[in-house]
């Protein structure tokens, strides 16, 4: 049996899990390629009970799903691999049915271990900001020095290949250090917010990047990959699905990103097949998520503390939230 053994550094703990061989077989061995990597941590901000990392796979947006269970009916340590490019764990109760596939099952003796990894973690995201990797390799492997990422996807046309590439460096930049434009944004040193605040700026922000990759891109990445979608209609859509929000974070500082969005813009019509163009949004969709999820650990969700639920709530409800 493959088992996968996730490690803390820092924390100085580690787990092992048994992929599941039965249930998603395929999207099983789509993790089991990608080892091994290093990521970023995270936690869950609304629906508790699970913590995340950034696969670096993009693969696991469009691998078919064979067996799908709601994560609330599902034991303490089990693993999915989502369309969100999540590797996700479940520690406790989750209070959000999300539909998801799994993909392995940490052993039994190591799920009180992700208890002090899951609180830890909640305490760098929620009190923040903070973080700390996770290393992912095959059991009795070694986890390697390097990030993880997989090669860049060769595409056909140079203009294509050359933007993928520089796609590609300007994520390798920010896989496990802050993106600046982040820290800037969330340091106050980016003048944009009503009467001389800049919460509401971080707020929409956030917002915007989550629209923008993972209900955008990594959509579109899936339908590169979809027999019944046709490259003139992903071409057609593909600006204006992403360029207000492009615009947008442009204006909030992240002057990069919307530079590659411009280049991509201008690099469209060159494309002439929909493996280009998956080539091409897939590692847009990569680097939007990891900007995304710096903006997940630099957000002040300790602010959490002047919005707790309402007497109105029964005991059993304050009983499954008050994690």
């Amino acid at each position: 049996m493959r088992r996968v053994k996730m490690t803390w550094p820092r924390l100085d703990i580690s787990v092992t899990a048994r992929l599941d061989e039965a249930r998603n077989p395929g999207l099983a061995d789509i993790w089991w390629r990608m080892l091994p990597y290093r990521s970023i941590q995270s936690h869950a901000v609304v629906a508790d009970g699970h913590m995340y990392h950034l696969a670096p796979d993009i693969n696991a947006v469009f691998a078919e799903r064979q067996t799908l269970e709601d994560r609330t009916d599902a034991p303490d340590g089990s693993v999915y691999l989502t369309r969100l490019q999540h590797l996700l764990i479940k520690y406790a109760p989750v209070l959000e049915p999300t539909v998801c596939a799994r993909v392995a099952q940490v052993e039994d003796a190591d799920v009180p271990a992700l208890a002090t990894v899951a609180r830890r973690c909640w305490e760098a995201v929620y009190c923040g900001p903070g973080y700390f990797e996770v290393e992912v390799a095959q059991e009795g492997h070694p986890s390697g020095t390097g990030l993880g990422l997989p090669p860049s996807h060769d595409a056909e046309q140079p203009a294509v290949r050359d933007l993928v590439g520089d796609m590609r460096l300007a994520t390798e930049r920010i896989w496990l250090t802050p993106a600046p434009e982040v820290v800037d944004l969330h340091g106050g040193r980016v003048p944009l917010g009503s009467r001389g605040q800049y919460f509401s700026t971080m707020v929409y922000v956030n917002g915007e990047m989550r629209t923008l990759g993972s209900t955008t891109l990594n959509p579109l990445a899936r339908a590169a990959h979809d027999p019944q979608t046709d490259l003139a209609g992903l071409l057609a859509l593909t600006r204006p699905l992403t360029e207000l929000q492009a615009e947008f974070l442009g204006h909030c500082g992240f002057r990069a990103l919307r530079s590659l969005f411009d280049r991509v813009y201008a690099v469209l019509p060159q494309v002439r097949s929909k493996a280009d163009y998956g080539a091409l949004i897939a590692e847009l969709a990569l680097h939007v998520n990891c900007l995304r999820r710096w903006n997940l650990h630099f957000f002040p969700w300790h602010h959490g503390d002047e919005h707790r639920w309402t007497d109105a709530l029964s005991a059993r409800e304050r009983q499954a939230g008050g994690r």
